[in-house]
């Protein structure tokens, strides 16, 4: 992570220009570091949550906050060398996002979800209501997230970086969608098979979301 606190003068330059046989490549590669870095960052900030349970109380949240800025260290630092292959000025994108998600994980998603807490007495949570609250949340999510790295992506990718915005919003939406449904599913599985495949999913459904926006900045 050290080489992304120093300017490399040897990648600088306009972004790389693709052809129609190489946007293949950069959509696959795009699409599974995502997928790649969602899986190590959930798994490991899992492993730090887990220190939480064991611990003491009184220092739960802040292993809570330490889990949530590694998942977004690794998932974005993968997303990080992924811009920077392609040219894309993108330095601040790591603490950019990392940021961004630790706002979103303390105040926008348990925000999002209390509108959807059914008032006492009035029973339990249906899936329905459970899998539009984890839609809503993520696409609100993917608000702060994805303004927060457009306007890393702006001074690259000009005006078509603000594209990174609805396209994330969409991709945390079935992301949470998809990730909610899923984990009813996966219940009974070991941890670390939950944990990697939900993780899975939604990056998926994310950078597939982002993925034409992404085609566009590198052209």
């Amino acid at each position: 992570m050290a080489s992304m606190a120093l300017p490399e003068p040897s990648m600088s330059g306009p972004p790389i220009t693709i052809g129609r046989k190489s946007q293949r490549l950069a959509w696959a590669l795009w699409i599974a570091v995502t997928v790649m870095g969602a899986v190590v960052g959930a798994l490991a900030a899992w492993q730090v949550r887990e220190l939480a349970v064991a611990g003491p109380a009184s220092l739960a949240d802040a292993f809570r906050y330490v889990a949530t800025v590694l998942d977004a260290v690794v998932a974005a630092g993968a997303q990080w060398y992924v811009l920077r292959r392609y040219r894309l000025e993108v330095y601040w994108w790591v603490p950019a996002t990392v940021t961004a998600r630790l706002i979103a994980a303390i105040v926008v998603i348990p925000s999002v979800l209390g509108l959807f807490v059914p008032a006492a007495g009035n029973g339990p949570i249906t899936l329905a209501t459970a899998v539009t609250s984890g839609a809503a949340a993520l696409a609100a999510a993917g608000l702060v997230v994805g303004t927060a790295q457009a306007l890393v992506l702006r001074g690259s990718g000009g005006n078509i970086a603000w594209a990174w915005i609805p396209a994330t919003i969409a991709g945390g939406a079935l992301a949470g969608a998809l990730t909610t449904a899923l984990s009813a599913q996966f219940f009974g599985l070991v941890p670390i098979a939950t944990i990697g495949l939900v993780a899975a999913a939604g990056a998926l459904l994310s950078a597939a979301s982002q993925a034409p926006v992404f085609l566009r900045l590198v052209r």
